[in-house]
């Protein structure tokens, strides 16, 4: 990507949350072709790269499949073509899927950014991207510094490229309990950790861990086990 694309990138994540939809648009884009070429130069086939933007599409601006059966063939599940996934600002407000266009593409971003902050992701090209989009993240723009938000550990780019599937969006306050879908909530993590999330909050996750470690310590020092 060429200096000047950069330069625009830089200086559109440093009006952060005073981007116009517009502006944060155009922040998604150049940030994903800037995603896409410095994949490709550190050697990652254009099959994978193109899926893991697939699967962002498919977890930031698009809703998650939201109608049970096809409405071209009655009673079968819907394909791809098939009205499965929408822009998350045409459905209904109230929809647990909706959300605004420029925070459903400020999600996108946010998962653009966590892949570059992986262990074996490669570098950015320009020293200001490192700390210019701090205030969506958290953290640098550096590999290695993202952790997998319910196990806390390290998430590495070559497996999850390998695999998509071993990698999952998720919400640590889940949609169906009244979280949305807007950057703060939205986090990348392990297809296991989603698991053991469920439909639970991050505090009744960590809770309920909590009790299951009391109890098996206390039936521990009784001299019993499972199965007993």
């Amino acid at each position: 990507m060429n200096e000047n694309r950069l330069k625009r990138l830089v200086q559109l994540a440093e009006k952060k949350l005073a981007a116009e939809p517009a502006e944060v648009v155009e922040m998604w884009r150049l940030l994903k072709d800037l995603t896409n070429e410095l994949l490709l130069e550190a050697g990652f086939s254009e099959r994978a790269v193109k899926a893991l933007h697939t699967k962002f599409n498919d977890a930031g601006r698009r809703s998650a499949p939201w109608k049970a059966f096809s409405s071209k063939v009655p009673g079968r599940p819907q394909d791809g073509s098939d009205g499965n996934r929408i822009n998350r600002w045409l459905m209904p407000t109230e929809h647990k899927f909706y959300a605004t266009e420029k925070d459903a593409t400020l999600v996108q971003i946010r998962y653009y950014l966590q892949t570059l902050s992986m262990v074996g992701a490669p570098g950015l090209p320009l020293p200001e991207l490192k700390t210019s989009f701090h205030w969506l993240t958290g953290h640098a723009i550096e590999p290695g510094l993202y952790e997998d938000p319910i196990q806390l550990i390290p998430l590495e780019l070559k497996p999850f490229l390998e695999n998509p599937r071993s990698l999952t969006s998720g919400h640590l306050f889940p949609l169906d309990r009244g979280g949305k879908h807007v950057p703060e909530n939205a986090y990348l993590m392990l297809y296991r950790s989603n698991q053991l999330q469920g439909n639970m909050t991050l505090e009744e996750l960590v809770d309920l861990m909590k009790r299951l470690v009391e109890r098996h310590a206390q039936r521990a020092v009784k001299g019993t086990s499972l199965g007993q």
